[in-house]
């Protein structure tokens, strides 16, 4: 136990507990809440360099892309690119500190993707740390992950293991889909002393014409790479709340790539050169590549702040590192050289000038892939905690928060009460700021409050940031307020029960509430309405009044909606028929989100506009009847037993030229009803289709964009198609067997079933006839149709459960 005047300067001494530095009783005299803590963390940080001390290491960091080859028979290959290997005998201070390795491809079996193994990252291993010879007994293995062909490996000097604490692991895929992990990243963050870092493998998109799918891999990685929080692995810089008090705020919270002291990015991020200059061969045999570096993709994308924006590299010396024929040094004449494999890094604001280049190279003598293996020998500035320093800096900031509380009541300047958002569409987020300032003579605490009416700050489709602050006078902050409709929150909004206007209340303590009125006109849409009334809906949504929705529920429905018929309709004609693949690629967002728009406002889709065809091409593609149009039934729930008897018969006699239920009208008073039967149109034979599909190039990004569209439908429906009242019965039929499957959906309501057995007769027509895959098809709808409900937990297996259930369905 130690002690220390209290803040206030009375003389009294109070008890402090080391190391935190503060009792109980003194945390909730002198730091109230969160808002406080924050504004102490940032005046703690400002001085960070009264209590810490630093240290540099040296960090080994590593990267090859090894085209799915095994380890070389020749060791001495991998002991030539880890570089600090000795000759004789090993001296201790002159290996790093820290060693990451990262390779790629290093397992491109088709396979890798279904199968979970470790067969490919152990085989690497041991080769790695027998290539190391001595040095491997200075060295401790700490970490290790895999996602398909990425794998990571992070070693630690054994004299320096016990200062690095806090190792953890995550990976994410953003390949095919966005999700599946053949591209993506495998990441480790661990604290060496009191800084954490945080190193990422990653292997993005290829092709030279893939750079913003490159910048948007970047981008989708650095959100979704995430670590579990906890106060001892906050940042030094931005010292822990446990220092300040209770700690919660570090704790309950996830840590982003960016929440490092640094950020290590490598592998191979397969940024190639923007255009050929059509002398490139004579340029790289006279060994001027660096002629070349100012067509290099990555070094554009970053001056532009496109990605990688405040990350850093070493200078780069040596010859693109990408594409040779294997076994040689020689480039391969097919493909346009390129330095494919990178080291990069960023550092946190107030860790500037914290890592220091020392070497950055590739090694030309490794000759076993198509890639040449890069190495950066990096130093890095770690820094220790002072804690007893910290503390009596602590103290220091409390009393001069003491002065500023004690002078006056605070007042503020809100810029506007009235935030007009204008028109806001389902799925995308509109922002707007809120300037709020101190206009007193004391520090302002604000924070936004729960009303009367609303046990929340605010509705589920407004989000505010940050909800609450702290300033000192002048000051001024701009609050983001953003509106999001999702799923969650579309359902009373679609209908027009709802309207996107709210009162919020931003109260200061001690002071005055201000209130503010939030406002914007929601564009209704499909997406986003729940099924019991997109089957009801005849014509456009997007104008239908409270009145016309009342009015539409009680007329006759559809069996399935108007909607899910345009897309599937159109995917069968223009996609199956035409023998193009299905469910592979993302398509285009402006493109996906004209389609919504056609949608809402009731508009066939244009397949001269979709499919980008010349003007007066012919626009039918096909003349037969598809299977979409044999299964659409239009009759109303009453008559539901035109169906099958039940869901197992519906689902096994769904097959082409079986159960063939008649297309019916929907009930109507007086209105006439859109007809939705097509005019029959001619398609492809199945064997033009198989040859079609055997070229692996045969998409188009229109049809590709209407079957995002129709995974997104389902995805959006407030209550997914198979309730999630059913979901752990279907998660445990997918671990079980097809009748369970077939079992677990019995009790489905009658109107899911009608969409149900309508979008599985189209997914199987496209399975049979090579459009895709079955566990194409299972992946990516698993998540749209099973959705687990509010609460639950999930477990490891859960997912291939799911994509089993699905292809249980699909049989």
């Amino acid at each position: 136990m130690e002690h220390s005047t209290n803040a206030s300067g009375s003389g009294q001494e109070e008890t402090v507990v080391s190391p935190t530095g503060h009792s109980e009783e003194f945390v909730q005299q002198r730091v109230s809440n969160p808002t406080k803590e924050a504004w102490i963390l940032d005046s703690l940080k400002k001085r960070r360099t009264e209590f810490l001390h630093k240290q540099q290491i040296r960090a080994f960091v590593g990267t090859w892309n090894v085209n799915g080859k095994a380890p070389p028979a020749d060791l001495g290959q991998l002991t030539a690119w880890l570089g600090f290997v000795p000759d004789n005998e090993v001296e201790l201070d002159k290996l790093p500190e820290l060693v990451v390795l990262g390779f790629q491809e290093l397992d491109v079996r088709a396979e890798a993707f279904v199968y979970n193994n470790s067969v490919k990252d152990m085989e690497w291993t041991e080769a790695v740390e027998q290539s190391m010879g001595m040095a491997k007994q200075k060295l401790v293995k700490v970490a290790s992950k895999q996602l398909i062909g990425m794998f990571i490996m992070v070693y630690v000097r054994t004299d320096m293991v016990e200062v690095v604490t806090g190792v953890q692991m995550a990976s994410v895929g953003c390949g095919i889909m966005g999700v599946v992990g053949n591209k993506g990243a495998v990441a480790v963050r661990l604290t060496f002393r009191d800084t954490p870092m945080c190193f990422v493998c990653a292997h993005l998109a290829h092709d030279g014409a893939q750079v913003e799918r490159r910048n948007a891999q970047f981008h989708d990685l650095s959100r979704r790479l995430a670590f579990a929080g906890s106060a001892a692995d906050a940042d030094p810089l931005t010292p822990s709340a446990d220092v300040v008090g209770s700690g919660a705020t570090e704790a309950d919270r996830m840590h982003s790539v960016f929440d490092h002291s640094y950020v290590v990015w490598f592998g191979d991020l397969n940024y190639r050169l923007a255009i050929d200059t059509g002398d490139m061969d004579e340029i790289l045999a006279r060994g001027e590549h660096r002629a070349l570096l100012g067509l290099d993709q990555l070094q554009i994308v970053r001056m532009n702040k496109q990605a990688f924006a405040g990350f850093e590299e070493g200078h780069v010396d040596f010859a693109p590192t990408y594409k040779y024929i294997v076994g040689t040094s020689e480039y391969d004449a097919r493909r346009r050289p390129a330095w494919c494999d990178r080291v990069l890094w960023w550092t946190r604001p107030g860790c500037e000038d914290g890592v220091q280049s020392e070497a950055y190279e590739s090694v030309d003598s490794v000759c076993t892939s198509d890639h040449k293996p890069v190495r950066a020998q990096l130093g890095l500035d770690v820094w220790r905690v002072d804690v007893e320093r910290r503390r009596a800096v602590f103290l220091e900031v409390l009393r001069e928060l003491d002065r500023y509380e004690n002078e006056c009541i605070p007042t503020a300047n809100v810029e506007a009460t009235n935030v007009d958002f204008g028109d806001v569409y389902f799925g995308r987020a509109v922002r707007r700021q809120l300037r709020v300032g101190n206009s007193g003579q004391v520090a302002l605490e604000y924070g936004f409050v729960a009303t009367p009416n609303r046990a929340a700050v605010a509705p589920g489709w407004l989000r505010i940031s940050p909800e609450h602050g702290m300033l000192l006078p002048g000051q001024s902050v701009d609050v983001e307020l953003v509106i999001s409709v999702d799923e969650r929150t579309s359902a009373p909004l679609s209908t027009r029960q709802e309207d996107l206007d709210d009162i919020l209340v931003l109260h200061l303590t001690r002071g005055r509430d201000y209130f503010i009125q939030v406002r914007g006109a929601y564009q209704v849409s499909v997406y986003g309405m729940s099924l019991d009334v997109l089957v009801h809906c005849k014509g456009a949504v997007r104008n239908m009044t409270r009145a016309d929705f009342e009015q539409c529920l009680r007329s006759g429905q559809f069996s399935v909606p108007r909607s899910m018929w345009l897309l599937i309709d159109f995917l069968s004609r223009y996609g199956v028929d035409r023998g193009l693949t299905l469910f592979n690629y993302t398509g285009d967002s402006v493109l996906g989100r004209r389609i919504r728009e056609w949608l809402d406002t009731d508009q066939a889709l244009d397949p001269g506009a979709i499919l980008q065809w010349p003007e007066g091409s012919d626009a039918q593609g096909s003349s037969r009847m598809s299977l979409t149009d044999q299964t659409l039934v239009a009759s109303a729930i009453s008559d539901i037993d035109v169906l099958a008897p039940s869901t197992a018969e519906a689902l096994e006699q769904l097959s082409l030229g079986t159960w063939t239920p008649t297309p019916m009208r929907a009930e109507s008073d007086s209105e006439s009803e859109p007809d939705l039967e097509p005019d029959p149109h001619r398609h492809l034979s199945s064997g033009q289709a198989a040859e079609a599909i055997a070229g692996r190039a045969a998409h188009d990004a229109g049809v590709d964009t209407v079957a995002s569209c129709l995974v997104e439908l389902l995805r959006a429906l407030p209550s997914p198609l198979v309730p999630t009242a059913l979901y752990s019965a279907c998660i445990e039929a997918g671990g079980h067997s097809r009748a369970a499957a077939l079992e677990a959906l019995e009790v489905l309501p009658p109107g899911n079933l009608n969409v149900l057995v309508y979008l599985l007769a189209f997914l199987r027509e496209a399975v049979e006839r090579g459009a895709t895959a079955a566990a194409r098809v299972a992946r990516v709808f698993a998540p749209a149709l099973l959705r687990p409900p509010v609460g639950h937990v999930r477990v490891d297996a859960e997912d291939g459960y799911a994509e089993t259930f699905v292809l249980y369905l699909l049989q």
